[in-house]
């Protein structure tokens, strides 16, 4: 897949809070940088926003917050797991942040009960 456009700045403070975590590390999906926890996809640029893996009860509660919706990356498929941040960045920081934090403590129980 061709190399995407995507904003360098949001991906240089994407960098800068994500690959400080521990077992965080940049890769790509869909052609966009991404990164992933423990070799699992967890947060992503895409097209003009930043989806995160939050699991389906918690799409739930946020989808319809402001600047949140379904992720859909192609017509028709949406994914139940994930959401799509659009809008202002530094808005959606701390909630990025914060589901970020809440997959990579579910990584380390989940690879604990291995």
């Amino acid at each position: 897949m061709s190399e995407r456009n995507y904003d360098e700045t949001r991906k240089a403070k994407m960098d800068e809070m994500l690959l400080v975590m521990p077992g965080v590390k940049a890769s790509k999906a869909f052609g966009y940088p991404a990164y992933k926890v423990n070799d699992k996809l967890a947060v992503g640029l895409f097209e003009n926003g930043i989806v995160a893996k939050v699991g389906p009860k918690r799409v739930k509660e946020l989808v319809g917050q402001n600047g949140i919706q379904s992720f859909e990356p192609m017509a028709g498929r949406v994914w139940k797991d994930w959401v799509l941040l659009t809008g202002n960045f530094e808005q959606n920081k701390a909630l990025l942040k914060k589901l970020s934090n809440m997959y990579l403590r579910k990584q380390a129980h989940e690879r604990t009960q291995l």
